[in-house]
């Protein structure tokens, strides 16, 4: 007798629908896997075997055949084990499924119904695939019931198959949030316009790289960024806890909170972007609709610095193998720090610097210039002064409360321009020329900057997006040469000639 059960496997980011057919026929008692299993799936058998006979049901003595179907990509990880002891127990006519059900989950050899990953994407090819009902560990329940319209069952054991009850779900689209760090920027002193950069940064979600010495604060101005952002919607939440919940060293809860990365600089390649047989994401997509803090910038490889070209620009990226390919989002704020030279001093106007030129040239070429071309805002942070020590901070217009009402008003400039949830910096060269226009004069000064070789193609599309979130700040509705100028010296000539 031959029994169907259908389940899913994760595929990157997404799930894809399988079918498990297991065919019992008589002959040597043995369980054959075939559809392209890896070793997880194939060890399965010895687990689902015991999983059947101490949940008190028979397991009759066959010769099973046990196909994943389709059979032309890999198949991965313990989350089969249910629906394939499901389809088992089905063939003896021991249970009975619902139609158009998907199964999923991991078996313990006592019959105990493990939680897996990936339940997020699972709901979300159910409501493609138009499956009404989903068999799924009692453990991820509470994540399945985010999804609206499905009717999800949680079970604790094997045992449970024999009475299911399914309850429907219902989407509140409410996520909690939980602020990423206890500082504001009033801890930091001094430093007026690299807080207004920042608040610039945030309000557009505009890259940002910031240069000084040590001790200026800029570390510490950079990591009070995430408390300067908005939340994230529902939908961001879901898209960035489905990154986070395939990836297997991940901790992640489901908030509305953008997440915050900054890996160490000896970070290698397929940490950043993503990698290994099955591909996971990397730090990159981990960053998704929120911040990838790259300190020490000149520190990390050359090529996974120069992997970032692409991902920035496209807001994806794709691992591709031999037989399939991968594609994970990547749309990041990327946010980075870096000295201006290797003794850090070369911009200082009280210590002098001990590197030569051709050491403080070096240090620069290890970012290339398509790398800086991809940056919004590029900034030098001074030495702070005595006047910034003596000075109050909570008396400056760049409070975290302050920056926080004028974000928030940006943010909602720009969602009523777009009709949808994006910010200045995502909008594409058709989009800024149609929804952003500028005056002739405008014109006529960006192009004069180009020809001089200050402002390249893409810096002179970034100088009007910069300028149009610095009018959103100002509540101005159209962007004025103020704002021009005021973008323009956020991409000061910082390398050293």
């Amino acid at each position: 007798m031959i029994s169907k059960v259908k389940s899913a496997t994760l595929l990157g980011v997404d799930a894809k629908e399988i079918l498990i057919e297991v065919d019992a026929a008589k002959g040597l008692p043995c369980e054959n896997i075939v559809g392209l299993p890896d070793a997880v799936i194939k060890e399965s058998k010895s687990r689902i075997k015991a999983a059947i006979k101490n949940s008190d049901f028979d397991y009759p003595v066959r010769a099973y055949t046990i196909n994943l179907a389709p059979a032309d990509f890999p198949k991965e990880g313990p989350l089969l084990d249910l629906p394939i002891a499901a389809a088992i127990l089905c063939t003896g006519k021991q249970i009975e499924l619902p139609e158009n059900c998907l199964i999923v989950g991991e078996l313990s050899l006592e019959g105990r119904v493990r939680s897996v990953r990936g339940i997020m994407s699972l709901c979300h090819l159910a409501k493609q695939k138009n499956i009404s009902h989903l068999i799924i560990p009692k453990e991820n329940e509470n994540e399945a019931l985010y999804i609206e319209g499905l009717q999800i069952a949680g079970i604790e054991s094997l045992q449970d198959l024999r009475h299911i009850n399914f309850k429907k779900t219902h989407n509140t689209k409410k996520l909690p949030s939980f602020p990423p760090f206890s500082g504001t920027i009033e801890d930091v002193k001094g430093q007026i316009l690299a807080k207004r950069a920042l608040e610039i940064a945030a309000a557009g979600k505009h890259n940002i790289l910031l240069v000084g010495s040590p001790g200026s604060g800029k570390t510490m101005l950079l990591k009070r960024l995430p408390g300067l952002l908005p939340n994230n919607s529902f939908e961001e939440a879901i898209e960035t806890y489905k990154i986070h919940n395939i990836h297997h060293s991940s901790d992640q809860v489901l908030s509305s909170t953008p997440p915050f990365r900054s890996p160490h600089h000896t970070i290698s390649y397929a940490g950043m972007i993503g990698g290994g047989k099955n591909p996971k994401p990397g730090e990159l997509s981990l960053a998704h609709n929120g911040i990838l803090f790259l300190d020490e910038l000149p520190e990390f490889q050359r090529p996974v610095l120069e992997s970032l070209r692409q991902p920035l620009e496209n807001k994806t990226i794709c691992i591709s193998r031999a037989n399939f390919s991968v594609e994970f989002p990547a749309n990041i704020m990327l946010v980075a720090a870096m000295n201006p030279c290797p003794c850090g001093y070369y911009m200082d106007k009280e210590k002098s610097c001990s590197c030569s030129t051709g050491n403080v040239k070096k240090y620069w070429k290890k970012i290339s210039g398509p790398i800086l071309d991809r940056i919004d805002i590029l900034l030098p942070v001074p030495r702070l002064t005595q006047k910034d020590y003596m000075a109050d901070p909570h008396n400056s217009p760049f409070t975290t409360q302050n920056c926080m009402k004028r974000i928030d008003a940006a943010r909602d400039s720009q969602y009523k321009r777009y009709q949808q949830n994006i910010c200045n910096s995502d909008i594409s060269e058709r989009e800024l020329q149609t929804l952003s226009p500028i005056t002739s004069d405008i014109k006529q000064f960006l192009a004069k900057s180009v020809e001089s070789g200050h402002l390249t193609g893409r810096s002179h599309d970034k100088v009007i997006k910069v300028a149009q979130t610095i009018a959103d700040l100002n509540l101005d509705p159209h962007i004025k040469m103020e704002h021009i100028l005021e973008a323009f010296q956020f991409r000061k000539a910082l390398m050293p000639l």
